[in-house]
């Protein structure tokens, strides 16, 4: 299996396709196999980098606390591994978090970038209720497949819940391969918590697209707007009937907007900031 040494870490990657570079980055507890409702889209274009997380999956986290930052250390380290200068960036949920410290610290390393489902953190993040919060601290708190189950309203629409398991089947089995800690989900929660980009937004330069679901409880759509508002040149984007996860709800309308807006930066109709 591909690794490279990152930051201290062993950082387990895919490609996948040929063509310029895209680089993937999930959320908390993900890994790189949640990603199977885009690499088949995005290869056909792109050569598409998927990865897990220090301490997610098969990569090792070498102990210790993080933060966002460091995680997105480990994300420009793999790149730079791989000798790829610059790269499009498409995010979900603390991926995002992450793609946006990097676009901060090294904007010439970005080209095209996609925030789905994330925030700016801080006091002006828009913060779920107080019973998905409970819902999610239980999960964090013990890893356990029941508290996974439980948590799922926080990630999926009711409907998709109910009626279409044939979309949450593939999901569940790629959660059940590799199982986080609840060691490495409280490192990462406590990573979020201290995540705070609000004030450097406007300095971020890359052609950026911002994408929510209309039904996320877990990152409210409110912070789709903030940040929209706040990165020069942003467009956002709301996809009907998508929750935490409608990257996997509503895999076809997502992608296509997502290679939409990489195809207006790869032939100059959207341009860099600054």
């Amino acid at each position: 299996m591909p690794y490279a040494n990152v930051n201290g870490a062993e950082i387990y990657y895919e490609i996948h396709g040929e063509g310029y570079p895209l680089l993937l980055i999930r959320g908390l507890g993900s890994n790189a196999d949640h990603w199977y409702p885009q690499v088949p889209a995005f290869s056909r274009r792109y050569r598409v980098i998927v990865f897990d997380n220090r301490g997610i999956a098969r990569s090792r986290d070498p102990g210790g606390s993080f933060t966002i930052g460091t995680m997105a250390d480990d994300a420009l380290g793999l790149l730079e591994a791989l000798s790829i200068p610059r790269a499009h960036v498409a995010t979900l949920s603390m991926g995002g978090m992450i793609a946006q410290v990097l676009a901060l610290s090294h904007p010439e390393r970005l080209n095209g970038l996609v925030l789905a489902c994330t925030h700016c953190g801080g006091e002006h993040a828009v913060r779920p209720s107080d019973d998905v919060r409970a819902l999610m601290g239980r999960y964090i708190a013990t890893a356990s497949p029941e508290d996974a189950a439980r948590a799922a309203p926080c990630l999926f629409t009711r409907k998709t819940l109910e009626e279409a398991q044939h979309l949450l089947r593939p999901y569940l089995e790629a959660s059940a391969r590799y199982r986080p800690s609840a060691e490495i989900l409280q490192k990462q929660w406590t990573a979020i918590q201290g995540h705070d980009t609000w004030a450097g937004l406007p300095r971020i330069q890359a052609p950026t697209l911002v994408l929510t679901g209309d039904e996320d409880v877990l990152v409210p759509p409110e912070n789709t707007k903030i940040l929209a508002q706040r990165i020069p040149g942003a467009e956002a984007l709301v996809i009907p009937g998508g929750a935490h996860q409608f990257l996997v709800e509503r895999a076809e309308a997502s992608n296509r907007a997502v290679l939409e807006v990489l195809e207006s930066v790869d032939t100059g109709k959207m341009e860099r900031q600054g």
